[in-house]
């Protein structure tokens, strides 16, 4: 009976010694006199909020398959009826053709066939008839 118990307890032993965290030492250590230091500036890439900032009617597009995904950031100029700025409006040019009048800042240019497209975004503030900004892009459908 005295064996058992001295058994089991050296097996507890073993079970608890073996359920320690044992983390290593890394093998290199850093110094803080070897780290350059570099202004955020230059490591980061202009993104486009910071653009958007910039350029008062900002227009960022996608392709996907046979359809473009279009969104305009305009400073000053709304879409929604129910807002104190001024309304705003978008014309739509295909290839020089005016193809449709948009009343938001993102839509989708839907089934234009396979080739290469000049895409055409006129803003009309207002009640104007003269645009106020102009943006041209060209896209290529697979």
């Amino acid at each position: 009976m005295k064996r058992q118990k001295c058994i089991f307890l050296l097996l507890i032993t073993f079970v608890l010694a073996a359920c320690q965290k044992d983390i290593p030492e890394p093998e290199t250590k850093m110094e803080a006199s070897s780290v350059k230091e570099v202004e955020a500036a230059s490591l980061m890439a202009p993104s486009g909020v910071e653009s958007a900032a910039k350029d008062p009617f900002f227009v960022r597009h996608q392709v996907k398959g046979r359809d473009i995904f279009v969104e305009c950031i305009v400073q000053d100029v709304s879409f929604r009826k129910q807002s104190s700025k001024e309304k705003g409006k978008i014309l739509l040019y295909v290839n020089g053709k005016k193809k449709d009048e948009i009343h938001s800042a993102a839509f989708i240019v839907k089934g234009l066939p396979s080739g290469k497209h000049r895409i055409g975004l006129e803003l009309i503030k207002g009640n104007s008839a003269e645009a106020s900004s102009k943006r041209e892009f060209i896209v290529v459908i697979p």
